[in-house]
């Protein structure tokens, strides 16, 4: 009877998964979150390994503002009606991209062309409506601090009452006839 081997193709699979995998899980683990220099995908990937490794500072709340044909001033777009998907807890698709790439400096043509789709969205749902002119993304900051926790199944508030408004980037133009 011969002795059982592994044959190499086994021994490189499981060579590369511990090197590619095992170890690096390991590191985040020790570290409590993937670090920054790596690529987002990469830390995505090991993240799993440190959910909620250390505890956020602050949450940013994401708003749209629409300016409509003859109606002065900036109004509210709801979002729920484009985004009522919740894959992220009690956070919309939205508010996801908006903290992950839409406030990079170099976000302006993603933010323009959701700005874009919204519009277009707006005019098909609501004809009856004026058509929007421009449109503008807005944060504000909520800090997060042992004296004023949050309370409860904790939801963005509406954005009157979301404290100091900032304006994202460019305010987007839309064109007649834009998709």
């Amino acid at each position: 009877m011969t002795a059982w081997r592994p044959r190499v193709i086994d021994v490189v699979a499981l060579l590369g998964f511990a090197l590619a995998w095992l170890v690096p899980m390991a590191w985040v683990a020790y570290l409590g979150e993937a670090p920054v220099d790596w690529p987002i995908n990469t830390r995505d990937a090991y993240a799993v390994s440190c959910l909620f490794g250390r505890g956020n500072e602050r949450v940013s709340m994401f708003y749209v503002q629409v300016r409509h044909a003859g109606q002065p001033g900036w109004h509210d777009l709801p979002e729920h009606e484009y985004f009522g998907l919740e894959p992220f807890g009690h956070r919309t698709r939205f508010d996801r991209f908006m903290s992950r790439f839409g406030y990079r400096e170099g976000a302006g043509v993603a933010r323009r062309e959701l700005g874009l789709w919204l519009a277009a969205a707006h005019a098909e749902r609501h004809p009856e409506q004026p058509p929007i002119l421009a449109l503008r993304f807005v944060w504000a900051d909520r800090r997060i601090s042992a004296d004023d926790p949050p309370q409860g199944r904790w939801r963005k508030p509406p954005r009157a009452e979301a404290g100091p408004i900032h304006r994202l980037g460019e305010v987007v133009l839309i064109e007649e006839g834009a998709p």
